[in-house]
Parts: structure tokens; sequence; C-alpha cells
């Protein structure tokens, strides 16, 4: 059975995410991510990234969710380098504080 770099070497993947984390600046707030399979049985890793609520109004929000997702890519490679699909959630920090879920705190 295949088991993922990504999964089998968890301590690194989390040093690697935080790496890139550290990387993209203010528009970010906190990003959390779980490893699982996706709809398809392929291992991903999912990100849930809360952004501040000036990078979340509607001009902004295409052009810096874009940005995030490509600097996460190619900066962790997660397809390449760990042998799991991304996936991406954002919500603004206003949404956070209203919903406190878990997860995404």
């Amino acid at each position: 059975m295949f088991i993922p770099r990504g999964v089998a070497q968890q301590g690194d993947l989390d040093a690697s995410v935080r790496a890139a984390v550290d990387a993209l600046g203010p528009d970010v707030i906190r990003v959390k991510y779980t490893l699982g399979q996706d709809w398809s049985g392929e291992y991903a890793i999912f990100f849930r990234i809360v952004l501040s609520d000036r990078a979340s109004k509607r001009d902004r929000l295409l052009p810096v969710t874009k940005r995030i997702t490509h600097q996460i890519v190619q900066r962790l490679e997660p397809v390449e380098q760990w042998g799991l699909v991304p996936y991406f959630d954002f919500r603004s920090q206003s949404e956070q504080a209203a919903l406190k879920e878990e997860a995404w705190a």
C-alpha cells in the first residue's frame, strides 16, 4: 500500500508548511491544514486560510487568493514533494469571528 511522504513524514511536512506560510505576508491571519482523502480517494492536504478583512474585500479577494494558492503550491510542491493533492478554503477574519469554528481557530 502506498503512503505518501506527507503522511509518513508529517513533522517534516509541518515544518515546510510553516515556512511557506511565513512568506505569505499580512493578508494572511492564520493557516490551518488537515490531511485526508478527497472525494476520489486520493491523499490530500486541506488548507483553511483566514484572510484579513482588507484582503477579503470584493475587489481584492480573487487576486489575493490566487497569489496565496500559487505561493503555497510553488513553495511546498504538495503533489511533487509530498504526494498530496492541495485544496484551499478561505474565510475572512470577521467571518471566523462570527462563526467561531474551532477547526479554523
